[in-house]
């Protein structure tokens, strides 16, 4: 079968929707950002979108391309290096973001939000790179 071409879109939309999000929240200051509740889950609620979107564009394009199935969030990084979907370099960038995702969805409260905001901080541009990277290394060959 074929990939879907507007479905992975449609997922890379939602990143870029969900990265422009943060990026105007994080125009404030952490202290402003952790003094505000609701500002801070938003930005942890845009995580978990942003990483399904991506867990969803691999899991996609895996399946299509390469009959790969995967088990497990992380496996989607390691498949998609594999296959040369995405770079090494955007593995490397990836995964730490993976585990934090994990945390985020499975032990929410241990989250430290200093180090929350520092990671987003440091990583924000590498959900660009990704829909760079698929748009160059996937759709651009479709």
């Amino acid at each position: 079968m074929e990939i879907d071409r507007q479905r992975i879109e449609t997922y890379l939309d939602e990143i870029a929707n969900e990265a422009m999000i943060i990026r105007s929240a994080l125009e404030k200051s952490n202290e402003d950002i952790t003094k505000s509740p609701l500002v801070l889950r938003g930005l942890k609620y845009s995580i978990v979108l942003i990483s399904e979107a991506i867990a969803n564009v691999l899991q996609h394009i895996l399946a299509k391309k390469y009959h790969v199935s995967i088990n497990g969030y992380t496996q989607c990084f390691t498949k998609a290096r594999d296959h040369n979907i995405i770079s090494e370099k955007l593995f490397d960038q990836l995964k730490p973001f993976s585990s934090f995702r994990n945390m985020l969805v499975h032990q929410y409260w241990r989250i430290d939000d200093k180090i929350f905001l520092a990671n987003l901080r440091e990583g924000i541009d590498d959900f660009q790179l990704f829909i760079k990277e698929i748009l160059e290394n996937v759709l651009a060959n479709e």
